[in-house]
């Protein structure tokens, strides 16, 4: 550990300020030993695959030390183990940063790089987990379910997968499917609260206790096993007996021949038969999968194509009532024109005609003025009768033709 403040490198041994600065150094001191000691709870959590422990002590340890490369490492490692490939990446790459040289996240992020293929095969499998999650909002459980059974054979860490297969299970009360589904979330990360409370829900509504622990279980950092060899030991009192020998037939011999290769035929058609149907069905499901798959896709699209096609008909309705809306308006612009034109000409009968072709609902307010006039002059019989001033002008008032066009 060095002084924050002058840099210098301090020892257990020193005392509360530093040799070289004298600053106070008995807070970071307390800090790092913090730091440390949370470090040391979330490897042990880690090493008996308490994952989810670990990561709530690694997280604490880094909170007092951001530069505890030790803690972010590991910290990569527990995420990398859960399938969060993604934030192992980013405590990597942050350790790396603050520690460019002899640290063993260069290496890590150099081999999971180096494998492209299972790289690239990650982040496809996160793609279609936030696929099969928008399927179950939006109420396709069914597809989602089988996405997320092939997600799971690609990437079986990934433990986000395990749960939200067991829910879909749980809400079609398939709970020994989502009992053994929860089993293998279990065997990743043990005390993870998820998986936990969904087998407790699944053991209520069952009435059957879900056991967890198995024997021969090895922790998270465990390679090895230590095997014991087993003797077999005669107590003195057993009396070994020698076999004896005894000629037999050749029919005899015949008989224990045929009854062996009776027996053979009959292994043979008990072990490798079953095995072989096996295998015929195991494709046949996969072959089924797949068709299931295509055919939830194919769903999908037709869905997509169906709302477009339903928003290009709604959208050509419109347009085609506006269109006709914009025609009605223009003829009956056209018809009170030129029946004002035969107005002011006293040509009543053509103005009568043309004002047939007018619909006043489309008019402006000056427009249903002018033809307001011209209807009465024309039921009237009478144009412009009280003009005596021999200019053309009427006493209906003179209508400026910027009025029809309002």
């Amino acid at each position: 550990m060095n002084c924050v403040n002058c840099g210098a490198f301090l020892t257990d041994m020193d005392l509360d300020y530093c040799p070289n600065c004298g600053y106070n150094v008995l807070i970071q001191k307390k800090v790092d030993y913090l730091s440390k000691s949370f470090y040391n709870q979330g490897l042990e959590k880690a090493s008996i695959r308490d994952l989810s422990g670990a990561i709530a002590c690694l997280k604490q340890s880094l909170i007092y030390d951001k530069r505890n490369i030790k803690a972010r490492n590991l910290l990569g490692l527990v995420y990398f183990e859960t399938g969060e490939v993604v934030s192992a990446l980013s405590e990597w790459v942050i350790s790396k940063s603050l520690q460019p040289t002899r640290n063993l996240a260069t290496e890590y992020i150099n081999k999971l790089q180096a494998n492209r293929n299972r790289l690239n095969a990650i982040n496809e499998t996160i793609k279609k987990y936030n696929h099969a999650l928008l399927l179950c909002r939006e109420g396709h459980e069914d597809m989602a379910a089988i996405q997320l059974r092939k997600i799971l054979s690609q990437n079986p860490k990934l433990i986000k997968g395990y749960h939200l297969l067991a829910l879909i299970q749980m809400k079609n009360h398939e709970w020994n499917k989502a009992r053994r589904t929860l089993r293998k979330a279990a065997r990743i990360d043990k005390t993870n609260t998820t998986t936990l409370r969904f087998l407790r829900e699944v053991d209520e509504q069952t009435g059957v206790t879900t056991k967890l622990e198995k024997k021969g279980k090895k922790g998270f950092f465990h390679s090895g096993s230590s095997k014991q060899q087993e003797m077999d030991v005669l107590a003195p009192d057993q009396v070994v007996q020698q076999p004896v020998y005894r000629e037999r037939s050749r029919i005899s011999l015949f008989f224990v021949l045929m009854t062996g290769i009776v027996a053979g035929v009959g292994a043979f058609w008990m072990l490798a038969v079953p095995a072989i149907r096996q295998g015929i069905y195991k494709e046949a499901n996969q072959q089924i999968v797949q068709y299931s798959e295509s055919l939830a896709s194919q769903a999908a699209e037709l869905t997509k194509a169906q709302n477009d096609a339903k928003e290009a008909t709604n959208s050509a309705d419109e347009v085609t009532q506006q269109l006709t809306s914009e025609q009605t308006k223009s003829t009956s612009y056209q018809a009170l024109l030129q029946a004002y034109a035969d107005y002011q000409q006293k040509n009543l009968d053509d103005a009568a005609l043309e004002l047939q072709n007018v619909q006043a609902d489309v008019l402006s307010d000056a427009q249903k003025t002018i033809y307001n006039t011209i209807s009465q002059a024309v039921s009237s019989g009478n144009a412009g009768s009280d003009d005596t001033s021999g200019d053309g002008s009427d006493d209906s008032g003179d209508y400026d033709e910027s009025d029809y066009y309002e």
